[in-house]
């Protein structure tokens, strides 16, 4: 405390702090606002204490912070304007889908109206699209390599393909017959251990099912599971036979009527099942190369290294899968240049 505010100090000590909630109290300079907005090339000017005008004639008006009433019509404003002194992903994401909202982001100089962002540099998730083909080019190589023409078939285009090789670097390199990675095996853990991770929505679900029931109902509704629950799904040894976990994760490209499944949403945090809807749309696209009703390999393992709780199996099981995928690899390089024509 500076010389002369003691009194500051003993003015709260011994007694009991009355707070607003957070937020509350702070003032909103409209100033600065007003800067950031010109940089944009939106001039406004301030008609009254939270109201201000573009000069394209559209008014933007802060939301009401307090009960005090207001004497003029608060609906004749053609904006939402919002300056908070953080600004987080969900008012993001709020103002890229809803045209009515004129965010700014005064800290950090972005402005969003219209339903795009009109000054600033973009988030770091809007480069996730291109991350999450590189490390699916990454997963169709690890093993068996592709050609450039196969990685095409697969789903992906000619420029995202470039795009991937490019940023993989020199991991890779093109051989005789296609690409692989540079290292035998070198792709598989890259994948498994530096994958950032789905993204998107998750959310928790119980249900009296059986585990494996739970399984199954989700497959039947296009659910991909992973992780330890296919254990016992048909013609996948890689995982052991061991108990299985108390959970199930599936992915979803679509909505899922869970109670029509059978499922109820988890408030104990001990969840039967995880269902997660990706932002990484690869995972769908990996994944039926081999199979109908799981994830491919690596991101099994990657669920198993994600698990929140993951005991002895979980880690045992991750082991398994990459020793499993580890010998793959070697063996399609021998299959690929080891053997006579």
């Amino acid at each position: 405390m500076m010389p002369g505010l003691e009194w500051v100090n003993a003015a709260y000590s011994g007694r009991p702090q009355v707070t607003l909630p957070y937020g509350l109290g702070d003032t909103t300079d409209l100033t600065n606002t007003l800067s950031v907005l010109k940089l944009a090339g939106l001039r406004a000017v301030v008609e009254s204490h939270d109201t201000i005008r573009l000069a394209d004639g559209r008014r933007a008006r802060f939301p009401p912070l307090t009960q005090r009433p207001r004497d003029d019509d608060p609906s004749n404003a053609e904006l939402l304007l919002l300056a908070p002194r953080t600004v987080t992903a969900t008012q993001i994401a709020l103002a890229e889908q809803t045209a009515t909202v004129l965010l700014v982001d005064v800290d950090r100089g972005r402005v969003w109206l219209d339903g795009e962002q009109a000054l600033g540099t973009k988030d770091r998730w809007k480069d996730a699209a291109p991350i999450y083909v590189t490390f699916a080019v990454a997963r169709m190589l690890a093993v068996n390599g592709a050609t450039f023409e196969g990685l095409v078939r697969a789903g992906l285009t000619a420029g995202q393909v470039d795009d991937a090789l490019a940023r993989l670097g020199k991991r890779v390199h093109r051989t005789d017959v296609g690409w692989e990675s540079r290292q035998v095996g070198g792709l598989v853990d890259f994948t498994i251990a530096c994958y950032p991770g789905p993204g998107g929505v998750r959310t928790r679900w119980t249900s009296d099912l059986p585990l494996i029931e739970q399984a199954e109902r989700l497959i039947a509704a296009g659910c991909r599971i992973s992780g330890r629950a296919i254990s016992d799904r048909p013609g996948y040894p890689a995982i052991s036979k061991r108990e299985m976990p108390y959970r199930v994760v599936a992915f979803t490209e679509q909505e899922v009527d869970m109670a029509a499944l059978g499922f109820e949403p988890d408030t104990i945090g001990f969840a039967g099942t995880e269902l997660i809807r990706p932002a990484d749309p690869t995972i769908f696209l990996t994944a039926a190369a081999g199979y109908t009703d799981r994830t491919d390999d690596i991101i099994t393992a990657n669920t198993l290294l994600r698990a929140d709780y993951r005991n002895a199996d979980d880690t045992a099981s991750l082991e398994e899968v990459r020793n499993r995928l580890q010998f793959l690899a070697d063996t399609g390089y021998d299959l690929r240049h080891n053997l006579p024509d």
